[in-house]
C-alpha cells in the first residue's frame, strides 16, 4: 500500500522511463506500468536472486543503488520503495539519482522512521540473548544509513542538498497486528533472527524457539501490535 502512495506522488501518466530503485521482487513493477502506460519500466536490485522472481515482462538489471551505471538524464521518473536506507551513505546515493533523472523529472521514496514500538519483538529477542544464542553472524558488516534519513526533516535535507526541488515529506503510521504464528514465520524465515537460530544445532534450535515462542504467547495479543513509522518524500530535478 505504501508503495501505491509514492506512485501517487509522480507525475507517470506521461513518463517514457520509469525506474524502481530496488524493487526486490518487483511486486510494485506492474502498478508502475500500470501508471505509466507509455514508459519503459525498469527494475534494479543489489540481489540477483530476487530479481529472478520479478515478473519477467519488465527489464531488470542488477545494480548497486550506490553507483547507478545508467547515463545522465535517463529516466523520467525514479521510485523506491524501503531501499535507500540500507545504503552506507543514502545522501550520496540521492546524488547518483539526481543525475539519472532527467530534467523535470521526479523521484518519491518511502524509508522507516523512528516510531517503531513491538513489544512481541522486543520479547523474542531478549530470549534469544538470554538462551545463549550467538548474536547475527553479519551485523557487523551491515554497514546502513538509516540513521541519515529517518526523519521527515532528515529525508528532505538529503533531497535538498541532492538537487531535488519540490520537496515534500511527511510522516505516515504502519500498524499491523500479527498472529503468533505470523510473527514466528517472519522470525524464522528471514532477517537476523533466522541467521542467529542457523548457527544452532537442531535440537537446541528446537529448544530455543519453543521457549521463546512460549514468551511471546504469555504477552498476549497486544504485544502482537507492530507499530512503526514511514516517512513518504518526493521531489523534482530542476527544468
Amino acid at each position: 500500500p505504501y508503495g501505491l502512495r509514492l506512485l501517487d506522488m509522480l507525475p507517470l501518466t506521461r513518463a517514457r522511463r520509469v525506474l524502481e530503485l530496488g524493487c526486490g521482487v518487483g511486486r510494485l513493477l506492474p502498478d508502475i506500468a500500470g501508471r505509466a502506460p507509455d514508459a519503459s519500466v525498469i527494475g534494479c536490485d543489489l540481489v540477483e536472486e530476487m530479481l529472478r522472481r520479478a515478473p519477467p515482462g519488465f527489464s531488470r538489471a542488477v545494480v548497486d543503488g550506490t553507483r547507478l551505471p545508467f547515463a545522465e538524464a535517463s529516466f523520467d521518473a525514479m521510485v523506491s520503495a524501503f531501499c535507500i536506507f540500507h545504503f552506507p551513505d543514502p545522501p550520496a546515493a540521492l546524488h547518483a539519482a539526481r543525475r539519472a533523472i532527467a530534467p523535470r523529472g521526479s523521484i518519491a521514496l518511502a524509508v522507516w522512521g523512528t516510531g517503531a514500538t513491538f513489544p512481541a519483538a522486543d520479547a523474542w529477542d531478549e530470549a534469544l540473548d538470554r538462551l545463549g544464542v550467538p548474536s547475527d553472524p553479519v551485523a557487523a558488516e551491515l554497514l546502513e544509513g538509516r540513521e541519515l534519513v529517518d526523519s521527515t526533516e532528515k529525508m528532505g535535507v538529503a533531497l535538498e542538498d541532492a538537487g531535488f526541488e519540490n520537496v515534500r515529506s511527511e510522516s505516515v503510521e504502519w500498524r499491523v497486528q500479527w498472529t503468533v504464528e505470523g510473527f514466528l514465520d517472519l522470525r524464522l524465515r528471514m532477517g537476523p533472527s533466522r541467521r542467529r537460530l542457523a548457527q544452532l544445532d537442531p535440537e537446541r534450535r528446537a529448544v530455543v524457539i519453543a521457549q521463546a515462542r512460549a514468551g511471546v504467547v504469555e504477552l498476549g495479543s497486544a504485544a502482537l501490535m507492530d507499530v512503526d513509522e514511514i516517512v513518504l518524500a518526493s521531489g523534482q530535478t530542476p527544468g
